[in-house]
């Protein structure tokens, strides 16, 4: 019981009732009148006693039906199937009296992720048992047996499909970068898989609009036959460009479907600009140049402080900035580069004090302005934000000392060290170069001036530049790919599988970069497939915008999306693609290893079509949950206590009728 009163407030209910009976039954004389009173004193007292709102805690047992989630694959290898015509509506007839039963069909018929399936299936409740009819295949989303095992309830597999393998061949993964810049060659690696094919031979072709541009033949030197092969591809226009994998068919072939691959390539027909700012001229300005235009996707301009002014950084577009011995005494105040991501080399000529204001990530502490140590290269492997090969790291390291700012180095926990600084032979654990990536700003670091004896150092012991080209630009790489800084932002996936909701969303920023949506944004979308462009308008979605678009044709469509902020016109373009990727066509071997092993992981057991009974036997084992769990509940509404009180009154009132007492 439960009382928010002290515990004497029982005593003075009791009194309460006492009190009344004494004043009703003092001079009454029947003889039953203390039988009368002993009534009247509960009743008035269990009625006070009442109004103190008192709560009983009880203890309730609940039983439910146990539910069981039937999740059944539609995709196309199992619609293509001998077992097509399989269902678990049956299954779920037998069960419906004992169990609550949950239909759960999964899969797009092009794609199958089973995966998704088994963390959908799970959450419909607390679940007792899945039982999930697939042929195995899965091409899309995370590994189905890692999901299993964070399931808590037994899955049960239905075996559908062949696991027999027919004569086929078929073009399995493709990797290759999404995007290349035009001019330059990309590869593109692929695997040829085929089964009972061999001593055919078969022509390997890939094309964009109707131009080869590789071509290979494939010879099946065995029945159970794969091989993976590299091309080199050129890039001739800008743009989404769209190319072709053609595998020709041998005759007997189970399906053709599996011998065709599209896949989209992004080319990107600009040269970044750095601009490499210095504070005076020095050697390492021209070795920094020459390192960063060894990669062909980059141009640098050496721009002396002294003549920022004469510099439009609006118009030029610069993609980096490079600060040599910035901030100095003689150039405090670098402007118009704040948009800009950054490197920092820091020398004797380093206004350490104003370098530590600017509150990049990294600061150095020091009383010894201007002095400087000789300090080597030591490579630290803990660095994960860009990899730098083995041999490059190994050559940087046996390069001569830079002269690097006296004091002690700081780093914010996002600061991560790719050299550390050694002074002779030992490591001060100093950074000596050293990068960050907060949130939308990316700052590398070199601790130290002199690079340009690195750079012929190597040429003098090796005849190349190559590792410290490549440390320069995997520097200048990763610093300058810094999340968009456009005022209007949109962000569309580059190739959406056909059928698949068609997702973009968009981010517009104000004058301080902070996300507003305040104004409309529309899209227009133009294609060789559309007879005129479509126009469409982003919905508000939290300080963003989102807009789902409705089924498209496969192709490739170009977008524009336009919004006015304080009488500013702004746009952003760009394009993605709608393809039907036919994963399900490229294999149809059923994996029924997958299922066991899903069965097996959690408890279940695996079966095929013909053996159905045995799984409804099992499932209809699964006992109904008892679930205990604490109620609270006034007296007030309790009738037995109700009741109680209402015989007390009664029994008073036939005795007091009896003895004439009324």
């Amino acid at each position: 019981m439960i009382l928010d009163y002290p515990w004497y407030f029982c005593l003075l209910c009791l009194l309460l009732g006492a009190a009344y009976a004494f004043v009703l039954y003092r001079k009454a004389p029947s003889r039953w009148r203390w039988v009368m009173a002993a009534l009247r004193t509960l009743a008035v007292s269990a009625i006070a006693f009442l109004l103190l709102a008192p709560m009983a805690r009880q203890r309730v047992h609940e039983r439910q039906r146990p539910v069981v989630v039937l999740a059944q694959d539609a995709s196309q290898s199992v619609t293509l199937s001998a077992d097509s015509a399989f269902s678990l509506q049956p299954l779920a007839d037998k069960l419906s009296d004992r169990c609550d039963i949950v239909l759960a069909p999964f899969s797009n018929g092009s794609t199958t992720d089973i995966g998704a399936a088994l963390e959908k299936a799970a959450s419909q409740g607390d679940v007792a048992a899945v039982v999930l009819a697939s042929d195995g295949i899965n091409n899309r989303g995370n590994s189905p047996t890692s999901v299993a095992e964070r399931i808590s309830c037994p899955i049960y597999t239905v075996a559908l499909g062949d696991t027999t393998p027919q004569r086929d061949a078929a073009i399995g993964h493709l990797r290759y970068n999404n995007i290349a810049y035009l001019g330059n060659d990309f590869t593109l690696e692929l695997t040829i898989n085929a089964s009972r094919l061999s001593g055919n031979n078969a022509q390997l072709t890939v094309a964009q609009a109707g131009r080869t541009l590789a071509s290979q033949r494939i010879s099946y030197s065995a029945d159970d036959f794969s091989t993976t092969l590299s091309l080199t591809l050129p890039t001739s226009q800008p743009g989404l460009q769209r190319l072709s994998v053609d595998l020709s068919l041998v005759e007997g072939e189970r399906s053709a479907d599996n011998n065709h691959v599209a896949f989209y390539v992004d080319v990107i027909d600009s040269r970044q600009k750095v601009a490499i700012i210095a504070n005076a001229p020095h050697p390492d300005l021209s070795a920094l140049k020459n390192a960063i235009e060894a990669n062909p996707n980059y141009e640098a301009r050496i721009i002396f402080a002294s003549d920022l002014h004469k510099t439009d950084f609006a118009k030029e577009q610069f993609s980096l900035a490079v600060l040599h011995n910035l901030p100095s005494a003689t150039n405090p105040t670098i402007r118009n580069i704040d948009h800009l991501p950054q490197i920092h080399i820091l020398g004797a000529q380093t206004d350490l004090p104003r370098f530590n204001a600017l509150h990049t990530g990294l600061e150095v502490v020091t009383k010894l302005q201007g002095k400087t140590n000789e300090v080597t290269a030591l490579h630290q492997p803990s660095f994960t934000l860009f990899t730098l090969d083995g041999p490059t790291a190994e050559t940087i390291e046996s390069m001569p000392p830079l002269n690097a700012p006296a004091g002690t180095i700081k780093t914010s926990s996002a600061c991560q060290t790719l050299f550390t600084a050694r002074v002779g032979t030992i490591d001060s654990r100093q950074p000596l170069i050293a990068a960050t990536s907060q949130g939308k700003v990316r700052r590398a670091f070199v601790c130290g001036e002199g690079l340009w004896r690195w750079r012929l150092a190597e040429y003098g012991a090796h005849s190349t530049h190559t590792a410290f080209d490549r440390l320069i630009s995997q520097l200048v790489v990763f610093t300058a790919q810094q999340s968009n800084r456009d005022r209007l932002h949109v962000e569309a996936e580059r190739l959406y599988p056909y059928g698949d909701p068609i997702v973009i969303r968009a981010q517009l920023y104000n004058e301080a970069y902070e996300p507003i949506n305040t104004p409309d944004v529309s899209l227009s979308i133009e294609s060789a497939t559309l007879d005129k462009p479509l126009s469409y308008t982003f919905a508000r979605e939290g300080d963003a915008y989102r807009l789902q678009l409705p089924n498209l044709d496969e192709g490739i469509y170009r977008y524009t999306a336009r919004t006015t902020l304080d009488g500013t016109a702004l746009s952003a373009t760009g394009s993605f693609a709608v393809e039907a990727l036919n994963l399900e066509t490229r294999n149809m071997v059923a994996d029924h290893s997958l299922l066991n092993t899903i069965s097996q992981t959690t408890g279940g057991i695996m079966v095929r079509p013909a053996d159905l009974n045995i799984l409804a036997d099992s499932l209809a084992a699964i006992r109904p949950a008892i679930y205990s769990h604490t109620r609270y509940a006034e007296f007030l509404r309790m009738p037995l206590i109700l009741a109680l009180i209402l015989l007390m009154m009664a029994a008073e009132w036939v005795i007091r009728k009896y003895n004439h007492s009324i």
